[in-house]
């Protein structure tokens, strides 16, 4: 497979390659129109996840081709995103999208067997400016960590001496909040390095991915050995999630709910649980074909359609003060030592009052 399905394609999170905004738009005509309806049906029909509801993809898109539903459509933009939403319409995949870029997409050969030195130092080099995704690390009140992640969309080696440092940071507190509200997803080998410092040393299976093409599941553990401070098994953690929380940081939750090791505050997630990468289909469309699905090896299914379902249900911009409360009265409702009795009603008594 072309690096962009053996790698990117792992990146269920990556972002939902929408329209380039940022790039002129383009005419197209009814040839160009025609080439690339052919062009995405037959991505879709060769790879995928579901090969019945490929079919009902095209038998819908070529119904509205004969209904000439396309004729009068010469924007580019315009073209890829009606695709898009009919596609959309039938697989109700939100992964799955039609992209038109005024620049010429780069041909990859299927040999390719991964990025080449310049699209790794590219991905470096943006993930140094985002700090590869870790947002804010901070000490809240009543010793309650806080680690905000934006992205799970960077190489693990880039990562570790990030990862290393915001969970040493975090290394002497009770209980410990994970942001995952504004992130759009990732790579699932990121998704197990963060993971693995939730854990003991003994491997744990997270999650297991089908890829239809190779007719093959990739499992994902924990690890043994981690830079940095391993958090451990015992002490409480919460997820926050909202409606934005998408693909692979949706496995993130749902990885350690269904492992019972987080409790999840906040809104039901998006809801895309199918990898994949963007095929290239002419020289300025290409498609971002889903060709696996998650299963979770405790639930036996994954999130798609239905996304992850909080414990604590509360609006998004809510779930940090009520997470933040639940933990605070966790280890209030486990404290022996006076002293520290009345440090956490303290701090219960400021986080209620500093948000009335």
């Amino acid at each position: 497979m072309r690096w962009t399905l053996a790698f990117a394609a792992l990146c269920i999170g990556a972002p939902l390659v929408a329209q380039d905004r940022d790039q002129p738009d383009r005419t197209i005509d009814a040839a160009e129109r025609r080439a690339v309806i052919d062009g995405v049906i037959d991505r879709l029909k060769q790879a995928y996840v579901f090969p019945d509801t490929a079919l009902a993809m095209e038998r819908a898109i070529r119904t509205r081709q004969r209904r000439a539903e396309y004729d009068r459509i010469t924007s580019g933009r315009v073209f890829a995103e009606s695709l898009t939403a009919h596609l959309q319409a039938v697989s109700l995949d939100r992964h799955l999208r039609v992209r038109h870029s005024a620049r010429i997409l780069p041909v990859t050969s299927d040999q390719d067997a991964g990025p080449s030195p310049q699209d790794r130092a590219e991905a470096r080099a943006f993930g140094q400016r985002v700090n590869f995704g870790f947002e804010r690390v901070e000490r809240l009140a009543g010793n309650v960590g806080y680690l905000e992640l934006r992205s799970f969309g960077f190489d693990v080696e880039d990562i570790k001496d990030v990862a290393a440092a915001a969970f040493t940071f975090l290394g002497n507190t009770d209980a410990l909040i994970i942001d995952v509200r504004r992130n759009g997803g990732g790579s699932p080998f990121m998704v197990a390095q963060v993971s693995s410092y939730l854990f003991g040393p003994d491997t744990v299976l997270l999650n297991s991915l089908y890829w239809r093409p190779r007719n093959r599941t990739d499992d994902f553990y924990t690890h043994r050995d981690i830079p940095g401070t391993r958090y451990g098994p015992i002490r409480p953690v919460y997820v926050l999630t909202s409606r934005n929380t998408f693909s692979g940081a949706e496995e993130f939750a749902y990885n350690l709910q269904a492992l019972k090791r987080a409790t999840i505050v906040g809104d039901t997630t998006g809801g895309g649980a199918h990898p994949g990468g963007m095929q290239r289909v002419s020289d300025h469309f290409g498609v971002w074909v889903p060709t696996g699905r998650a299963i979770n090896p405790i639930t036996k299914t994954n999130w798609e359609r239905v996304g992850v379902r909080p414990e604590i249900a509360v609006a998004s911009d809510q779930a940090l003060r009520t997470a933040h409360l639940a933990a605070l009265r966790g280890l209030r409702s486990h404290a022996t030592d006076p002293e520290r009795q009345q440090s956490l009603d303290r701090a219960i008594a400021d986080v209620e009052r500093d948000h009335d």
